[in-house]
């Protein structure tokens, strides 16, 4: 298992479009990791998708709960309990999940208190076998343009240890 940062700019471009923003601003906070599994995408997938499971390897999951029928489609709602650290706290997010492509992508978007962000997680294939797990978040808004200087190394850590945490989580059969 191995970890890289950032997340391919594609993976940024995708969420900054997601939230209607066409270049980074001083009110914007991009926060992105990627580890590598030696794991196939659809056994990540697996791992990841399981709701349930994620405060047991995210460090921001205080809670996960679906709030409608379980399973990661397009349309499924679920809470999420973040601990967000100062200023931010803790906080309950409600999520309608906007893409689902099992074994490769997903994504949600959120509008709320002046923020509007955009979560983008991938399971890429490997050429030599595993999976490249990307998780990219941005966030744009005036609170966040104020509180990044004190919110931003602890989010890309904690998004970091997440990836890094699913990659060793989702070891292959027969290892």
């Amino acid at each position: 298992m191995t970890s890289h940062n950032p997340a391919p700019q594609q993976d940024v471009q995708f969420c900054l479009d997601g939230i209607g923003v066409s270049r980074p601003g001083w009110q914007t906070l991009i926060v992105a990791a990627t580890a590598d599994s030696m794991a196939s995408p659809q056994d990540v997938w697996t791992l990841w998708s399981d709701l349930a499971s994620w405060p047991s390897w995210s460090p921001l999951h205080r809670s996960t709960e679906w709030t409608g029928p379980p399973g990661f489609t397009a349309g499924a709602t679920f809470d999420q309990t973040l601990s967000l650290g100062f200023p931010a706290g803790t906080t309950t997010d409600h999520v309608t999940v906007a893409i689902a492509e099992p074994t490769q992508r997903a994504s949600w978007s959120g509008d709320a208190n002046g923020v509007r962000s955009c979560h983008l997680w991938t399971f890429t294939a490997l050429a030599g076998g595993g999976t490249r797990i990307g998780n990219t978040e941005v966030f744009n808004g005036t609170v966040i343009g104020l509180t990044k200087p004190m919110l931003a190394a602890r989010w890309r850590r904690q998004f970091q240890q997440a990836a890094v945490a699913l990659a060793q989580l989702a070891v292959p059969a027969g290892r």
